[in-house]
């Protein structure tokens, strides 16, 4: 039975991690109560990585971090990678000869099945002119834990740059530091540069094209994680319950097993009626 709580545990995980962007990151976003600003963060929804390499005899130490503020990495393949729900993963790599050998693999900041990602976003300061060039905002994410159990959080300021070209490429964070489990980035970006609503908006940043593409996909897989939980919740609660076996683990069975004969039978009904009505408008009358 802990074994498929466990299970159902996973699949909540990946549920989760299906919902997408924070809402910090979708266009339109209002950084200050009150306030009109807006600000469009959905192009730094991406993948960046940061190295810092020192050279420490015979071989290098590399620090590696995968980071994406706005939504989890791609999720783990091997014992290399950060779990699954990771937002922002550090290695530590020690290279010799051209050989890697990653001694440490933690995740920083993520939603986990035991620790959540609580961001919080906020406006530094009393700024009421959110478009002017120095504006900032800090961000917070949790959620992680290092090999000895110690929590991990990284501490983001984001900065308005509006120097910056907004269909370019965007700047990368720079890394201020890695100290008592929280790691530190200053990112100066045009995209923390707030608009209001009644002027042009900011152009696309070429995410657009694809955000229906993008929330159709996020709608199928939520659809498929909710039916993936209703089927091996009810196939385990059947197990428990009933002692249930082979096709008796499917939860609510009979009607799944009619299903395909319900949709015949109607949507034979339905040609009927069609062809009952074009036989009707022929202008002929049975006497």
């Amino acid at each position: 039975m802990a074994h498929c709580s466990t299970c159902l545990l996973l699949l909540l995980v990946f549920l989760k991690a299906s919902l997408g962007a924070q809402p910090f990151c979708e266009r339109g976003f209002k950084p200050a109560s009150g306030a009109d600003y807006q600000i469009d963060l959905s192009k730094l929804n991406k993948e960046v990585q940061l190295t810092q390499e020192a050279d420490t005899h015979p071989s290098k130490t590399s620090n590696q971090w995968q980071i994406n503020v706005c939504d989890a990495l791609p999720a783990r393949k091997d014992e290399n990678d950060c779990d699954t729900g990771t937002y922002i993963c550090h290695r530590l790599v020690y290279i010799k000869n051209s050989e890697e050998y990653v001694a440490v693999v933690q995740s920083i900041a993520g939603d986990f099945k035991d620790s959540a990602i609580n961001a919080n976003f906020q406006l530094i300061g009393d700024r009421t002119d959110l478009s002017q060039a120095g504006t900032q905002f800090s961000l917070v994410l949790n959620g992680g834990r290092n090999e000895q159990g110690q929590a991990q959080s990284a501490s983001i300021t984001l900065e308005c740059d509006p120097a910056q070209d907004r269909n370019a490429e965007p700047s990368t964070p720079a890394l201020i530091s890695y100290q008592n489990n929280v790691l530190t980035l200053h990112w100066k970006t045009v995209h923390a540069c707030g608009y209001l609503p009644s002027q042009e908006p900011p152009p696309n940043s070429g995410n657009d094209s694809s955000a229906s593409s993008s929330g159709f996909w996020r709608f199928l897989k939520i659809i498929f994680y909710l039916g993936l939980i209703y089927f091996v919740g009810g196939a385990i609660y059947n197990r428990i319950v009933y002692n249930a076996r082979g096709q008796d683990l499917i939860i609510h069975r009979d009607f799944w097993l009619d299903l395909p004969f319900v949709i015949k039978d109607h949507v034979s009904r339905g040609i009927d009626a069609l062809s009952s009505r074009r036989r009707g408008g022929s202008g002929y009358v049975a006497v």
